[in-house]
């Protein structure tokens, strides 16, 4: 299954410029324009992709993101499981402060009566 948090960035590359990324699960790089060499720690095989071209990371080490030439990339990133805690308990105490605070909305039979002459009873 792929999906989850994810961040995704758009990174801009210079003749020779290096992107480091720590390599995860479900990381991809995605070449908008341009070429790009991409090494991981560990792997033998570095690839090389072009314009359109996407590249799952395989590696858990570090992978080194390079610009042949000028490129930008889309880097797909699955969000970190402490920010997704830290995150959810924020909503979870936001939502629990206004359920807390707001004010209680009359109900039909605890609101005033209107007698026949439009004055309350």
């Amino acid at each position: 299954m792929d999906w989850g948090p994810t961040t995704v960035r758009t990174v801009d590359l210079g003749y020779e410029q290096m992107l480091l990324l720590e390599g995860r699960p479900r990381t991809k790089v995605k070449v908008i324009y341009g070429g790009i060499w991409l090494t991981e720690e560990g792997r033998s095989q570095d690839v090389f992709a072009a314009t359109g071209d996407e590249v799952a990371l395989k590696s858990r080490g570090l992978a080194v993101v390079e610009g042949l030439g000028y490129a930008r990339v889309e880097v797909m990133e699955p969000m970190h499981t402490e920010f997704v805690r830290a995150a959810w308990s924020l909503v979870k105490g936001l939502f629990a402060t206004v359920t807390h605070v707001r004010p209680r909305i009359a109900t039909a039979s605890s609101a005033p009566r209107l007698n026949s002459g439009g004055c309350r009873s």
